[in-house]
């Protein structure tokens, strides 16, 4: 079997396109495999692989203007390298897929990697979200809550939607004793509008001088650094809360800390929230749309508060934070759902995927 993966520009280093070189390396030990990148800003795909690689445009044009040039060019690859199934990860790329998969013997899966809750995008981006529904063989969705979505929204039959998640691989050698002690808070993301950190810094303005003695540090980097950390030291928080930027090496870092806070608008499958169960700490996130119900057992290894709700999510937290006990016994459960997100099960879910498609 040929298989072919199609991502925007590999050489970003955003969640999908991590996602895309994972699912590549994986598949190429089984089968022919092809990553096509609309795009290469880096020349990323001028390395040798254990996979296939290819570029449809040398310099980054509108996806929209240049829709049937692009879906051109990747109808002659997938035809000339007899391309069996197209994964167009994000729906950002699923209508150069759809279109470009037409009288041919290529299907398309349409994997989804944020959900169809998430308007942060635009109604360009919800168009082809219905295109890539609509016209893809298949639908791949991160979590339940999505798939039923994709369902009822666009009217799909049952067995045209399926939910395979990422997959998270522990590095158990890393795993350090949990911290009860440790008076620190962690989140980790991109500063962006849809992380929602004007939210954590309303949860922080209710914590900060009842728990002086607490720091809270945020890891990432992104187009609002400027404008948070404005937005903390008006708030008079900078001895509170800290951005630290982006640190590589994050699995060596989690152990430092005893609570993990998320407050995003919106999410795909956060796998900070992975990254923290391995690590054991307790999480408290919003429940926003999608994942984080399906990642943490509320009041088993940690807390899901209604999403947006800063008062409710700062009620969380101090209790959390004035009880070692409780946050020990949360971080005792901490990867009780691990398994289901390891690469051999995840893994599997995709073979399954494909022999149906055969």
């Amino acid at each position: 079997m040929n298989l072919g993966l199609l991502v925007y520009d590999v050489s970003l280093t955003g969640g999908a396109e991590r996602v895309a070189w994972n699912l590549a390396e994986e598949f190429s030990k089984q089968y022919q495999v092809s990553l096509i990148s609309i795009f290469d800003k880096k020349g990323r795909c001028k390395e040798k692989y254990s996979f296939r690689t290819a570029v449809l445009s040398n310099h980054y044009v509108s996806l929209t203007q240049y829709l049937f040039s692009l879906a051109s060019k990747l109808r002659k690859y997938i035809t000339l390298n007899k391309i069996d199934i197209l994964i167009a990860i994000t729906a950002g790329v699923v209508t150069i897929a759809d279109l470009a998969a037409v009288r041919t013997s290529t299907r398309v899966i349409y994997a989804e990697h944020s959900n169809l809750e998430n308007k942060t995008y635009g109604y360009k981006h919800q168009l082809r979200q219905w295109i890539g529904a609509k016209y893809s063989d298949k639908v791949v969705a991160l979590t339940e809550r999505d798939k039923n979505n994709f369902i009822k929204k666009y009217k799909l039959a049952k067995d045209k939607v399926c939910v395979i998640p990422n997959w998270y691989e522990a590095d158990n050698s890393l795993k350090k004793p949990y911290q009860a002690d440790a008076k620190k808070l962690i989140s980790v993301g991109r500063l962006e509008r849809v992380k929602g950190y004007d939210y954590l810094i309303e949860v922080a303005e209710q914590l900060a001088s009842q728990f002086s003695d607490w720091k809270w540090d945020i890891y990432g980097d992104g187009t609002l650094f400027e404008e948070i950390q404005s937005q903390i030291k008006r708030k008079h928080l900078e001895n509170f809360i800290e951005l630290k930027g982006n640190v590589s090496g994050m699995e060596q870092i989690y152990h430092q800390y005893s609570i993990y806070v998320m407050t995003s608008r919106y999410e795909g499958l956060p796998m900070s929230l992975l990254e923290a169960q391995a690590a054991g700490l307790p999480v408290v996130s919003f429940d926003c749309p999608t994942g984080p119900a399906e990642i943490v057992s509320d009041g088993v290894n940690g807390k899901i508060v209604e999403a947006y709700h800063t008062k409710k999510m700062a009620a969380v937290l101090k209790k959390l934070m004035r009880d070692p006990i409780l946050r020990q016994s949360y971080a005792a459960k901490a990867g009780i759902c691990l398994e289901q997100y390891s690469k051999k099960n995840v893994g599997q879910k995709w073979m399954d995927l494909f022999h149906s498609m055969s």
